[in-house]
């Protein structure tokens, strides 16, 4: 090549990179920050080309530099699974970091295939902001029911969005990289002018009948023959879930101190953001909700937010997720129950006991009573694997020796790592699947000033002992000034589990008192200075609380749904103590004014305005 010729693209590199880095420093204070921009390692937006290697070289550089920011110049940036670099494919992979900042300038992160958004491992002071986040080719597909017989379904299907073959008279999806057929476990029903999930509909409305054979009929349209479990009229939208717990969208683990500002997300193929043993996360505008722009209902496949065996405070602020086909959020600890005392002064626990570290501090916790009754230091864990390299059971040695009442009917909670929840002027709607938002722990919990508009319960706090094992008992709850509007429109319709709560608010932990005396599970929940807006009855169903207030709030009946509940009570309580219920303003519309109790004495609630019934 002449050597004008070369002299001439080597300006032209130098100043394309000249403007490249003053493009990416423009919003920024070089004084204040440490600006990498994306672009310099070779990332070019909108050109759908993989920015995994530019971000992954951006991230080495940022390595031992101070309050870096990793900028992206607004723009579209596709990440693909190929080229990741990790073994989990992974987009922007965080492994001790401190100080960090991943800016999105307002920009689209597009993925493809089966892969994270991001990772956080090891890590402190970690901020993402300013972004989007979707998939091109979700995992989920949507269709619109276009009449329902007896003897089969018709659904029309974009099949340029959602695209499908049909093999052998069964329908397989495909994407990148993937191909699944229906899990017909949810599947839910939406209305297509609110894209609310359809009143009194559950899991699986359609039945099985995604599992029958199909035929293609003309203009789109897909027939499943078989019998449809509940009742439809055409034009509802049912979105067709191909993988349950895919991949997660943001994992954060063993750090602390993480942010995520101002964030859209549009589709993950799991959680959107699941959080093990980290502290202090906050959530601020960081939304996950259904691309309508696109024409979808759904949103993300599983809960919204979910936190495992975090302490510090998460703070949820200014928050609306819809579209997701779990809860909102969900905040607990593990219990793990005991298989075995093998020494004084070592025990073998299930799975869940794999939260735990040396150092922590554990609550053992009698089956019988499910109550806190000790606490022992670990001195040292060891795991045994199963065939997948996935944990099966935990063996722990404790600093001191166990109480020798300890056996196979007592479980451990972590002290240590139990988190508080702050939650203020947040959106929880009845756009998405099941309940609205889960806790379970001993640390202080604040919701307030947040809107609830519920397809289920908006509130469930539970403490589980026999299923999920998520941990661990209240100690502290308030609950003020929210808005509770027609929440409950799909659930309790029989009082099965699997319907998503019983109430406004549901507290059901998994024990059950045997008698008016005994001790209470969770303690001090406060529900003060609420609006509840009903067209049914349940205001409460709460199962072993000790200190539980109802408070000044003003309770509305609406008519904009049929009642349907199977409690005909305001409130329903089993072994319940120190129950206040009075000072609240009740509209003459609602008449229903009974308190429902069992294993209670009538000393055991204070009420003003209802009546009490011992059961």
């Amino acid at each position: 090549m002449a050597p004008v010729i070369i002299e001439y693209m080597t300006r032209k590199i130098i100043h394309a990179l000249v403007a490249a880095a003053l493009l990416c420093s423009a919003a920024f204070d070089a004084s204040a920050q440490d600006v990498i921009c994306v672009t310099d390692y070779g990332a070019e937006p909108g050109s759908r080309n993989d920015v995994c290697p530019s971000v992954r070289m951006a991230l080495e550089a940022a390595r031992g530099r101070d309050n870096v920011v990793i900028r992206f110049p607004k723009g579209r940036y596709d990440f693909y699974p190929e080229f990741s670099g990790t073994s989990r494919p992974t987009g922007i992979d965080i492994f001790k970091h401190s100080n960090l900042t991943i800016d999105g300038d307002g920009s689209e992160f597009v993925f493809h295939g089966m892969m994270q958004v991001a990772k956080v491992d090891s890590s402190s002071n970690v901020t993402f902001r300013n972004f989007s986040v979707d998939w091109d080719r979700p995992l989920m597909s949507q269709a619109e029911i276009v009449k329902a017989e007896g003897s089969y379904l018709d659904v029309k299907i974009d099949r340029e969005k959602y695209p499908y073959v049909i093999r052998d008279r069964k329908i397989r999806f495909i994407g990148e990289g993937w191909e699944f057929g229906i899990d017909t476990v949810y599947s839910n029903l939406y209305r297509p002018d609110t894209k609310e999930i359809v009143y009194n509909t559950w899991d699986h409305p359609l039945g099985h009948i995604t599992d029958e054979d199909v035929e293609q009929l003309p203009g789109g349209v897909v027939r499943f023959h078989g019998k449809v479990r509940t009742d439809v009229e055409p034009g509802l939208i049912v979105p067709f879930y191909h993988k349950r717990y895919a991949v997660v969208g943001f994992r954060f683990q063993n750090s602390k101190d993480l942010f995520l500002e101002d964030i859209t997300v549009y589709h993950v193929q799991s959680h959107g953001l699941l959080a093990e043993r980290c502290e202090n996360i906050t959530m601020d505008n960081f939304n996950m909700t259904a691309n309508e722009a696109k024409g979808r209902v759904f949103s993300i496949v599983a809960d919204a937010s979910h936190f495992i065996s975090c302490k510090g405070v998460i703070t949820v602020r200014n928050c609306c997720h819809t579209g997701q086909g779990d809860d909102f959020i969900n905040v607990h600890g593990r219990n793990a129950r005991i298989v075995k005392v093998l020494d004084p002064k070592t025990v073998e626990t299930m799975k869940d006991g794999r939260y735990t570290t040396p150092g922590d501090t554990l609550w053992l916790i009698s089956h019988a009573t499910a109550q806190r009754e000790y606490e022992r230091i670990v001195e040292d864990i060891a795991f045994e694997y199963d065939e997948r390299g996935r944990v099966s059971a935990c063996r722990m040695t404790f600093t001191e020796p166990l109480p020798p009442e300890v056996d196979n009917t007592w479980f451990t909670e972590n002290k240590t790592w139990s988190a508080g929840l702050v939650m203020q002027n947040c959106r929880i709607l009845k756009r998405h699947r099941a309940r609205g938002i889960l806790f379970t722990t001993p640390k202080p919990v604040v919701i307030e000033n947040c809107y609830f508009n519920t397809a289920g319960t908006a509130i469930l706090i539970e403490g589980d002992m026999d299923y999920w094992f998520e941990s661990g008992a209240n100690t502290d709850v308030l609950i003020r000034n929210n808005i509770f509007d027609n929440c409950l429109t799909s659930g309790c319709k029989t009082g099965d589990r699997w319907e998503w709560g019983d109430a406004v608010i549901t507290i059901t932990p998994s024990h059950r008192p045997q008698s008016s005396g005994a001790p209470a599970y969770h303690r001090n929940i406060r529900i003060e200075d609420n609006e509840f807006r009903v067209f049914d009855v349940p205001l409460v169903r709460a199962r072993s609380v000790d200190g539980l207030r109802f408070t000044g709030n003003k309770i509305v009946r609406t008519y904009d749904y049929k009642p349907y509940t199977w409690f005909r009570d305001s409130f329903v309580l089993d072994g319940c103590r120190n129950v206040i219920i009075r000072d609240n303003a009740l509209d003459e519309e609602y008449r229903t004014r009974t308190i429902w109790t069992e294993h209670m004495k009538r000393s055991d609630v204070r009420s003003r305005g209802f009546e009490v019934k011992i059961n």
